[in-house]
């Protein structure tokens, strides 16, 4: 845990101590990104690809942050960033709105998990891309990405943290429910 973090965002982050982490996902304590607020802890994850090749069936990324300067913009010192990417199934990729679906599945997760929140905020945004010249055979591969962000309004961050867990399984194609919980690697 960082030094001199305010008590507030100490207990906030006391549910993170030993978090429950959904199986079909690696996940990590990562260091967080430098300027974002005046404290934050973050964790990545992804879905290893069973093909054993390099790319994964999807990854995501968490950061909760603290800064007291902010508490007019996010209507709270506390602000939870989320992205998530997954390669996008066939029959998702011709839908035409996904981004609702995918939208959708965030706030399903965090209403499972009673993470309550304010001012969210966010983007789902669908990517395709096609081989040309050398790589012109290479099937056309379709990807979908969600970056969101939301003010907690319940300061245990746990549940927040496992709804997270949710959208990136179900954005990888686990049912949002999952089978079982292992523990966390490294805790904050």
């Amino acid at each position: 845990m960082q030094e001199g973090l305010p008590a507030e965002f100490q207990l906030a982050l006391q549910g993170l101590s030993q978090p429950y982490l959904r199986q079909e996902l690696e996940t990590h304590q990562i260091s967080s990104p430098d300027g974002i607020g005046d404290f934050a802890v973050a964790f990545s994850c992804h879905v290893p690809n069973t093909a054993e090749t390099a790319s994964n069936r999807g990854v995501g990324r968490i950061v909760f942050v603290f800064d007291e300067n902010q508490a007019d913009t996010w209507g709270s010192n506390m602000r939870i960033i989320a992205y998530v990417k997954s390669p996008l199934e066939s029959e998702m990729e011709k839908e035409e709105d996904s981004a609702n679906y995918y939208w959708g599945t965030l706030n399903l997760a965090l209403q499972k998990h009673g993470a309550l929140s304010t001012h969210e905020a966010g983007t789902v945004t669908k990517m395709a891309s096609t081989g040309m010249g050398a790589l012109a055979s290479d099937q056309t591969k379709t990807e979908i990405e969600l970056r969101a962000s939301w003010s907690p309004t319940n300061y245990s961050l746990d549940v927040h943290f496992a709804a997270w867990q949710d959208l990136v399984a179900a954005m990888a194609g686990f049912a949002i429910e999952g089978e079982s919980v292992a523990k966390i690697s490294k805790a904050v």
